[in-house]
């Protein structure tokens, strides 16, 4: 008796008039639309993050905190972050939190201001002496943002949220007089939810000592390595200090300068610490999970 009804049902259904033939098309084609577009839609995960983008012979990376928060750390020598960088913030994401650039070379700056155009940036550290026509660029972006814009003169932590903090450290006085502009760098080192990060943008080896004068304890598990692993950066204190389990070295495949150092790689291989490098194995993406750490290429 009940098949009889439904046999009865199915075949009134497929009966109906041209119009609802229609309305079920547009469903399904709503159905096909909504699946090839929900890549496009980040489903915030409520876990910190860090992904390193392969940007050839430079740096570009960001942070996230399990609440949302944003950080932006220098754009690369071109735009090939913007890309990766909407894809990881998701469809929709309007918000900066903090932009920041860790020294005025364009290797790290040149996607910076077409980012501050495409985002609403609502707080942004920049170095010393910052001056050309990007970083004008970038300063009129972020004026039209009505960013708040910052030039960090001391060592300082913000508090982000819960069991989350990110701590800048720009050059001492006596770097400011440096004629190395990598020496401006604005070192970081963000400790999240399990997830900890530390940089030193393009920092000369002094520099990098100097780092290591404070009582600031450094340890991270992810180190990004100073200036794409040359051997004028990366001191052999700085790395045992912060002790690393990874070391992300971005650079360009075959570049002009011999980077990284095989100095340098030898040196961070013997301590048995795991490396990324961009130009062999592309963007790497780093999350917590219950206190562990897991990185997958992005």
């Amino acid at each position: 008796m009940y098949g009889r009804k439904y046999f009865i049902f199915y075949l009134k259904l497929f009966q109906r008039p041209y119009a609802n033939i229609m309305s079920m098309r547009r469903l399904f084609f709503f159905f096909l639309i909504s699946f090839c577009l929900l890549p496009l839609f980040r489903i915030d995960t409520g876990r910190a993050e860090a992904v390193f983008f392969d940007v050839g012979q430079g740096d570009a990376f960001a942070l996230k905190t399990p609440q949302g928060k944003i950080i932006v750390v220098d754009g690369g020598p071109d735009w090939s972050s913007l890309k990766d960088l909407e894809r990881w913030l998701g469809f929709g994401r309007q918000k900066i939190d903090f932009l920041i650039l860790s020294h005025g070379h364009d290797d790290h700056l040149a996607a910076l201001p077409e980012i501050a155009a495409r985002f609403k940036v609502k707080n942004a550290f920049l170095p010393a002496r910052l001056s050309g026509s990007a970083a004008a660029a970038l300063l009129e972006a972020l004026k039209k943002d009505g960013a708040v814009v910052k030039y960090p003169a001391a060592d300082f932590c913000l508090l982000l949220e819960t069991d989350c903090s990110l701590c800048l450290f720009p050059p001492a006085a006596s770097f400011l007089k440096s004629k190395d502009e990598n020496d401006l760098s604005l070192a970081l080192h963000f400790d999240c939810a399990g997830l900890s990060v530390a940089a030193a943008g393009d920092a000369s080896q002094a520099r990098e000592k100097s780092l290591l004068s404070s009582d600031f304890v450094w340890s991270a598990q992810i180190l990004k390595i100073s200036h794409h692993g040359s051997d004028s950066a990366n001191d052999p204190s700085f790395q045992t200090a912060i002790s690393p389990d990874m070391a992300v070295i971005s650079v360009g495949a075959n570049n002009s300068y011999g980077h990284p150092s095989s100095e340098v790689v030898n040196r961070i291989k013997q301590a048995g610490i795991k490396i990324w490098r961009t130009d062999q194995a592309g963007s790497v993406l780093f999350y917590s999970n219950n206190s562990k750490i897991y990185f997958k290429k992005y």
